[in-house]
């Protein structure tokens, strides 16, 4: 709300003054008026001063309902984004999100065959090339390079040091040493280094040790792959 201009504050505060019967009857001695003239001059200037204190106060709430009303907007885009990403909780709660939000389970971890050198050491999503990668949670950037058989691969790094893999990425969005915050879009599902298509393989490597299964993990947070 806009401050009152100070002549309509004036009019006010001598209304008020009137009101109070401050107002000095025409037939009062001239001591009488001097008197009282002088204390209405004093229940003006205080009613002037609490009207603009008041006037004050009101662009101060208005300002705090702006940014209050902001902010909700804010929470209510970010909400629906959680909430592609598999995570419906209290947006301020959320500790991790699905690492895209559209695909197929394909190759499990811990699978063996003439595809992997090894024992299949992640979680396979299948999905479009070009599909949005996310980070599953908080953390920092810590490679972006190309990874022989696990072609375009980042690594995402946690708070408590877990490493979090994306590979086969046709593309990245991020630099090593980039803070990013969870939801925050890192790259993009590629069929890059062996890969018999476009998917994501996506390892989590707990103090960036021996490989888990994704699947477990996601579950301790709270998600359902």
């Amino acid at each position: 709300m806009p401050a009152l201009p100070r002549a309509r504050l004036l009019v006010a505060a001598t209304a008020a003054a009137v009101g109070l019967g401050l107002a000095t009857p025409a037939h009062a001695a001239p001591e009488t008026i001097v008197r009282e003239e002088a204390r209405t001059a004093e229940v003006v200037a205080e009613a002037m001063a609490l009207a603009e204190q008041l006037a004050e106060r009101q662009q101060t709430l208005a300002v705090l309902n702006r940014r209050a009303d902001a902010r909700d907007r804010a929470l209510i885009g970010y909400r629906a984004v959680l909430s592609r990403y598999g995570y419906d909780g209290d947006p301020d709660t959320a500790r991790a999100v699905l690492p895209l939000a559209s695909y197929d389970l394909s190759a499990g971890f811990g699978l063996t065959g003439p595809l992997w050198e090894a024992e299949h050491g992640g979680q396979d999503f299948s999905a479009y090339a070009g599909e949005p990668l996310v980070a599953v949670a908080d953390g920092v950037v810590t490679e972006v390079a190309d990874a022989g058989p696990y072609g375009l691969r980042t690594i995402l790094t946690l708070s408590d040091g877990t490493e979090v893999w994306y590979c086969h990425q046709t593309d990245a969005t991020v630099v090593v040493g980039q803070e990013v915050a969870i939801a925050d879009v890192i790259g993009s599902v590629g069929s890059t280094g062996n890969s018999t298509g476009p998917h994501l393989h996506l390892e989590v490597r707990p103090a960036a040790g021996d490989p888990v299964d994704p699947m477990d993990w996601m579950r301790a947070q709270g998600l359902d792959p």
